[in-house]
């Protein structure tokens, strides 16, 4: 599950997950990814495409700052887009919620420019501004017409390293992020995420929401604040993606003008526990609520993007069981059994194990013969191979949302920033399609067997109360 909480002036979703059904699921939460130590060093060097997209250029700063530059001239604009290699994943369990906390601090002012500034500054030039918190990473864009990505990289710079942290808007954002944390728990799928994340995890930093949680949000100091921001926002720790209209050789000055001056490093806490560590054995929980609605989720152990090939074959499970209403899971539970009023799964590629999972709106009398449908559908995918038109089929509806979601530089930028912060290089993304084509029958029920095992599988539900 891949999921992030985006503020900014101007919000948008970004949900990895092929069916717009569950989406629900990913209203909140984090990618279930974690901090591994700092990017790796890598020398300039291009990397020639074998899709026929524009190359990708990649220079490190003398101060560690990772730059990745990808031309594309449909339209006179330009994305910059900061991710910073830390998330929930890596707080203290007393400082939960930090990492959110900071992403709603860094547009409220900086050494230059007051509160209200930045966004002025970049709506003076047409441009746009957004950011991130999730379990791995947060990050942060602007995107403005290519004339002005000096302005635009100003800012970034700017609000990326000399943020104020004042304690008047400290106070402010916190107020906000608790009233956030209050819609959630009123938000059934949001809601279940945590739940269940705290469930399917007996421990590691998975089990952490991205919010926090009430007595974090509360507790957490402006000195805490500054402490956390001062360990891993540093350019070492940071990659500097930019997609659009513009020319390497006259970005690299300007980014070494903005990003060069800055030296610190970063400062990773010690001693955090790293280990996810899934649930034994298969369980259920269930919660009662004021809803009209029951809504439950199903989750099962998945690959993390340290066996590369394995996620993509999970995309391609993910696609057979929940792409669109041809789907298995929306055949079988809505179409011919009636068993939902709504079905989906999903499925994020993570640095670590992460999880796949299925969600559904149903009656509360209908709940045992859902989950048995659910695991009858893994049970057929895990011992049968999967036919060669059904998997073409979804191959190919795969291809299309790599190419959509490739539409826009901020969705070229988001998905080279995503995936060089959880494997340290472009490869992953610029190989994604030709390795998409090499699954076959075989691998898809080899993944589904060492993945979706029943007898570990997690379900929370969320349910009417009672009368």
């Amino acid at each position: 599950m891949d999921q992030s909480v985006k503020t900014g002036r101007k919000r948008k979703q970004h949900l990895c997950c092929r069916n717009a059904a569950i989406a629900l699921l990913l209203a909140l939460g984090a990618a279930c990814s974690h901090f591994s130590g700092l990017l790796p060093s890598i020398p300039f060097r291009i990397s020639h495409s074998t899709e026929g997209e524009p190359a990708v250029n990649v220079e490190k700063l003398d101060n560690g700052l990772t730059v990745l530059i990808k031309e594309s001239h449909a339209n006179p604009i330009v994305t910059l887009n900061v991710w910073i290699n830390t998330g929930s994943a890596n707080e203290p369990p007393e400082l939960n919620g930090v990492s959110h906390f900071l992403e709603h601090m860094m547009f409220k002012g900086t050494e230059r420019r007051p509160p209200g500034k930045v966004d002025v500054d970049i709506e003076s030039v047409g441009g746009e501004t957004n950011a991130a918190a999730s379990k791995d990473f947060t990050h942060y864009y602007v995107t403005v017409a290519s004339d002005y990505i000096t302005t635009g990289l100003d800012v970034l710079s700017d609000t990326l390293m000399n943020s104020t942290l004042l304690p008047d808007e400290v106070e402010r954002e916190r107020q906000v992020i608790l009233e956030e944390y209050r819609r959630k728990q009123d938000s059934s799928f949001p809601f279940l995420y945590d739940l269940v994340c705290e469930e399917a995890y007996l421990a590691g930093p998975y089990r952490q929401s991205v919010l926090g949680v009430t007595e974090t949000i509360s507790s957490i100091t402006r000195a805490q604040l500054f402490d956390y921001y001062k360990r891993y926002y540093a350019p070492d720790n940071m990659v500097l993606v930019v997609v659009g209209d513009v020319k390497p050789q006259t970005v690299m000055p300007l980014v070494r003008k903005y990003f060069g001056p800055y030296r610190h490093k970063a400062r990773p806490f010690d001693h955090l526990d790293r280990q996810t560590r899934w649930a034994t054995a298969a369980s259920i929980k269930t919660v009662e609520k004021d809803k009209r609605e029951t809504y439950a989720v199903l989750v099962f152990p998945a690959p993390s993007i340290e066996n590369a090939r394995e996620t993509i074959i999970m995309d391609v499970v993910l696609g057979i069981l929940s792409d669109g209403r041809s789907s298995r899971l929306y055949q079988s539970l809505r179409e011919q059994k009636k068993l939902v009023s709504s079905i989906g799964a999903s499925y994020g590629t993570s640095r670590m194990p992460g999880m796949f999972g299925v969600a559904a709106t149903l009656e509360a009398k209908n709940l045992e013969a859902m989950r048995k449908a659910v695991i009858e559908e893994i049970e057929r995918i895990r011992t049968h191979l999967v036919g060669r038109r059904e998997l073409a089929k979804v191959k190919k509806m795969a291809t299309n949302d790599y190419y959509f979601e490739n539409e826009t530089t901020n969705g070229q930028a988001e998905k080279l920033g995503f995936f060089y912060v959880l494997t340290g290089s472009e490869k992953y993304e610029k190989n994604y399609l030709r390795e998409l084509r090499r699954v076959m029958p075989a691998d898809i029920r080899r993944v589904a067997q060492k993945y979706l095992d029943p007898k570990r599988a997690v379900m929370v539900v969320l349910r009417p109360k009672a009368g």
